[in-house]
């Protein structure tokens, strides 16, 4: 089979080693990375005038903390959608007794150790990743994957990023890795 998928899937002595990198749509990315320059001309002009010009009316520089409050808000998180879209990855390591599994930005982000006797079902599931779908987030690079698996009674999910056909190969491999029933 030619290797042309987004997955780097590496089999190693223990099991198996998946690297998924993050969804990308690209429009969304680089009109988010131009909206951080005003949202930076923003914050930097409000942070002045609060802090600098001396405000005497109380209900002036409170509307503008309040407005500067939600404002951070919102630039921390386009700046971690920004930071999965461009640097995001979901790992599912396996060894012979434990199975890690991760979404992260450098290394920081959601990790769970799974007991491999509690993993089963295996499988995979179209997304609709469009902005007008219920899945919303999937437009974004977020949301729930293709490829999902029952960990005891909580279902998990991965691999957003990865064609229909990839996310079949990819299960297929875990079946077999984990010689299901």
């Amino acid at each position: 089979m030619t290797n042309n998928g987004k997955a780097k899937i590496e089999k190693t002595f223990g099991g198996l080693k998946i690297i998924i990198p993050s969804k990308k749509n690209w429009f969304s990315l680089l009109f988010g990375t131009a909206w951080m320059g005003g949202w930076i001309f923003g914050f930097v002009s409000a942070s002045d005038f609060l802090f600098n010009s001396g405000i005497d009316n109380s209900g002036a520089s409170g509307f503008l903390a309040f407005w500067l409050l939600a404002w951070t808000v919102g630039g921390l998180a386009v700046s971690f959608m920004l930071l999965w879209g461009y640097f995001g990855q979901e790992k599912f390591i396996t060894d012979r007794n434990e199975i890690l599994f991760e979404k992260s930005v450098f290394g920081i982000g959601k990790k769970n150790r799974m007991e491999i006797s509690a993993i089963k079902n295996f499988r995979t599931e179209k997304s609709n990743d469009d902005l007008f779908s219920g899945n919303r987030m999937a437009f974004w690079g977020l949301g729930p994957g293709k490829i999902k698996f029952d960990y005891g009674l909580k279902t998990f999910s991965f691999g957003l990023g990865v064609d229909d056909a990839e996310a079949n190969y990819i299960v297929g491999l875990l079946k077999e890795q984990f010689k299901e029933q």
